[in-house]
């Protein structure tokens, strides 16, 4: 039996993109151990995958709190545990699909046959594979998560002809969210009607379009439409769901109180979502959920959604994909685009596709 080890920490939105490799492993090696290691904080990136036989998390925030109250006898006990846990499996493939520091050590330290990263991370020089094609945020002119699947084949645990034409992703709820979702929407009348999400939120304020024209969007479509509009958001974010909130004249759903996968799991029931380039993106292009996407510096090339749903926004400038976000003087990427243009393609989008709403 082959035994494969995947390596990317972080971050939500990013572990989904590896979702094609987990896929394309499967279709190759029906009977194969395909492991994981992620931060434990983005656990439910894959928690529920059916293909992964074993999820292995890496507590990065304990680590850093028993290192900062200097607490090595601690910090020794709980790294020692993780790598003894990762080491007690012989792997025939260790991919490290993150390439930093982090990711490279737990690489180094997995006992594997074949071990596979890229020559921009120093530590790979320990890797029997170092891949040279192009990951760059801004420069990469292929899709992250063909970049992924590029990785096993430079391995050669995947052949060319085993690479799908076109990658797609994926995301699993428990049941228990499925039903956690089907009483909230009785609670709330919100059984059979048209429901349109739109999440003003991402990881980096550079990432994210204006709450205002958030907000004049999700009007036009409350208007238009007549759909129910639910604004998306973690609850450290809801300051962010509340500015778009109080700027609308139509009253709408503030759903930042759910837990994660009640929150995906309502974005697999959305006639259509609205949002920035993030996570809950990547899970909507997975789920199939028909979605329009703010890019704003973004490499778009390299992060777009994989969906034959989605439409994606954003701007031809000399700049762009920008090569120094977070000292960029301008917003130019996202102060050019408009409403209007936003409320044409979430338009376009609703004309030719029929109402998919469980």
């Amino acid at each position: 039996m082959i035994k494969i080890l995947l390596i990317r920490l972080s971050s939500l939105g990013d572990i989904i993109l590896t979702t094609p490799v987990i896929r394309a492993l499967r279709r190759r090696y029906p009977d194969a151990r395909i492991d994981y290691v992620v931060y434990d904080r983005f656990a439910a990136s894959l928690a529920h995958h059916p293909e992964v036989n074993k999820l292995f998390l890496l507590p990065k925030k304990k680590l850093k709190e028993q290192l900062a109250h200097r607490r090595f006898g601690q910090f020794a006990q709980t790294l020692y545990g993780f790598i003894r846990e990762l080491r007690a499996i012989q792997y025939d493939y260790v991919i490290d699909l993150h390439n930093v520091t982090e990711s490279s050590l737990t690489g180094i330290f997995a006992r594997g046959r074949i071990k596979a990263g890229h020559k921009r991370q120093l530590l790979s020089l320990f890797f029997n594979v170092r891949s040279t094609f192009d990951v760059g945020f801004a420069s990469a002119e292929m899709h992250a998560a063909e970049t992924n699947l590029h990785f096993l084949v430079d391995a050669k645990c995947l052949s060319l002809s085993d690479l799908p034409e076109q990658p797609r992703l994926d995301f699993f709820v428990p049941d228990t969210a499925v039903r956690e979702v089907d009483a909230y929407l009785a609670e709330n009348g919100l059984q059979g009607a048209m429901l349109i999400g739109i999440n003003p939120c991402s990881s980096y304020e550079f990432k994210r379009w204006s709450a205002e024209r958030f907000a004049a969007v999700a009007d036009y479509l409350a208007e238009t439409y007549g759909g129910i509009i639910l604004l998306f958001g973690s609850p450290a974010e809801r300051p962010v769901v509340q500015q778009v909130l109080s700027a609308m004249k139509y009253p709408a759903v503030d759903t930042s109180s759910l837990t994660v996968f009640q929150a995906f799991e309502l974005i697999g029931r959305l006639r259509l979502f609205v949002t920035n380039d993030s996570a809950p993106m990547h899970v909507a292009a997975a789920l199939g959920t028909p979605l329009v996407a703010l890019h704003g510096s973004i490499n778009v090339k390299k992060f777009a959604p994989l969906s034959d749903v989605a439409r994606s926004i954003s701007k031809e400038l000399p700049c762009l994909p920008c090569k120094d976000i977070a000292h960029c003087p301008t917003r130019l990427c996202f102060d050019l685009v408009t409403t209007e243009e936003v409320c044409n393609a979430c338009d376009d989008l609703l004309s030719r596709l029929p109402d998919t709403r469980r």
